[in-house]
């Protein structure tokens, strides 16, 4: 006997090819409970309360089952003995599922098509919550919004951190200038207060290196700016203890995410570190959104501006996204950062797939392969490229270069390469007129 298996809220069907419903298998009438049985089904799970429907089908002789689904012949096959087609668009079942209230409301199951709808309807919100509880669980959305919230706290960080240097520059401009760094900069003025209290001494306490903390009380002493008074003083300081608490605050959230992304991404945290790793998967919008991208597209995700501007005027394609604030990239020279790039791009796609698909732990190894990458670059290309000078054209290749582009030997003065002399050149150069 040929039959067709269909799920629905209401349960599970099977119907033969006449459309006579042979087997069915009901679910609860709570939304909530039927639609815990129809998740289990969309997973490929048969229900303990089906578990007599599952008998009696292994009881029939049955040559072939059709289903619409892959959850659906997974299920099928625990208990049929028969074929078991897997056919989504399949327009018996469409027509049978279309059919299906009409069946139901005939056999007294339910009262009306109008019951039956409402019931589906509030059997699929059950399964909306069930899906949207699943997905706030998965830890990676929990690392997206740590990153997120590290990149705020630096965008306060910087706003106000530039407010205290113009602010307290009224007093030592000079400082602005000889320390760099905003967090020091804060931390000197809430522990020292008055240029006057800028001595080498306690500069030296703070951390401050010997041969700076000599330069700034000097520069103290010799201050262009103005005094200031105790209450303005004060007032100052406190804003720069609040601001001190957010830079606590921004390391205690790094040391957050070091942590979460060990669980969610190891392999990528070895390889990347955790901080780049986290807002990677933050511009991608989850684990397994990066890890479906291919390497070419993690290499420029975050140049999006660059690469539409490329497109639009034909300028230089972007050679790195985000992945620029990875040390090797940034920090080695400017002839370099592409190719570097598209070796840490390779990696991270391979890190990111078994991390989102539960692969081995191999962090450690890619990280190794990738640093001997690095290396071995930067042994070949210890400078830049030449560039041919201006107006002079690029040198023809050698012969034996021409026979392996070619294939073969070319005869003289037919390598394929436009002449001096042709038209072809004159038009490359820019000479837009065909001197004859």
């Amino acid at each position: 006997m040929k039959a067709y298996l269909i799920d629905s809220p209401a349960g599970l069907f099977l119907v033969d090819k006449t459309g006579k419903l042979t087997e069915k298998s009901l679910f609860p009438r709570n939304p909530s409970d039927a639609a815990i049985q129809l998740k289990q089904v969309q997973d490929g799970i048969l229900p303990e309360s089906s578990s007599a429907f599952g008998r009696r089908l292994s009881e029939l002789e049955l040559e072939t089952v059709t289903v619409d689904t892959e959850p659906l012949a997974t299920l099928a096959r625990s208990f049929v003995r028969g074929e078991i087609v897997q056919s989504e668009n399949d327009p018996t079942i469409s027509k049978l599922r279309n059919r299906l209230p009409s069946i139901l409301v005939r056999l007294r199951i339910i009262e009306s098509k109008d019951e039956y709808e409402q019931f589906v309807r509030d059997v699929s919100l059950e399964l909306a919550k069930t899906a949207i509880a699943e997905v706030a669980t998965k830890r990676d959305l929990y690392a997206i919004q740590t990153v997120r919230a590290i990149e705020d706290l630096d965008k306060i960080l910087n706003l106000l951190a530039g407010r205290v240097r113009e602010w307290y520059g009224l007093h030592f401009p000079e400082l602005d200038r000889l320390v760099e760094k905003h967090d020091t900069y804060i931390r000197l003025v809430e522990s020292l207060g008055s240029r006057e209290s800028f001595t080498q001494d306690s500069l030296t306490k703070l951390g401050i290196p010997q041969e700076r903390a000599t330069e700034i009380s000097e520069s103290a002493k010799k201050s262009s700016g103005a005094q200031i008074s105790s209450p303005d003083l004060e007032w100052l300081q406190e804003v720069c203890r609040t601001v001190s608490e957010l830079y606590g605050t921004r390391e205690a959230a790094e040391k957050y995410t070091d942590k979460i992304m060990e669980e969610v991404a190891p392999n990528m945290t070895t390889v990347l570190g955790a901080v780049l790793s986290a807002k990677l998967i933050s511009m991608a919008g989850g684990l397994e959104n990066i890890a479906k991208m291919p390497a070419s597209t993690l290499q420029v995700l975050g140049a999006e501006k660059a690469l539409f501007r490329t497109i639009k005027t034909g300028a230089r394609p972007p050679k790195h996204g985000i992945i620029f604030q990875y040390g090797p990239i940034h920090q080695s020279p400017k002839w370099l950062r592409g190719k570097i790039a598209r070796a840490v791009a390779g990696k991270l796609a391979i890190a990111a797939r078994m991390d989102a698909f539960g692969g081995e732990n191999r962090g450690e190894r890619l990280k190794a392969s990738l640093e001997k990458k690095i290396v071995d670059l930067k042994g070949r290309y210890q400078g830049p490229p030449r560039h041919r000078e201006h107006g002079k054209p690029w040198s023809q290749p050698s012969q034996e270069v021409q026979r392996d582009i070619h294939g073969g030997q070319r005869g003289k003065g037919t390598t394929g390469y436009a002449q001096p002399d042709s038209r072809d050149y004159r038009l490359r150069r820019g000479h837009h007129k065909d001197r004859r």
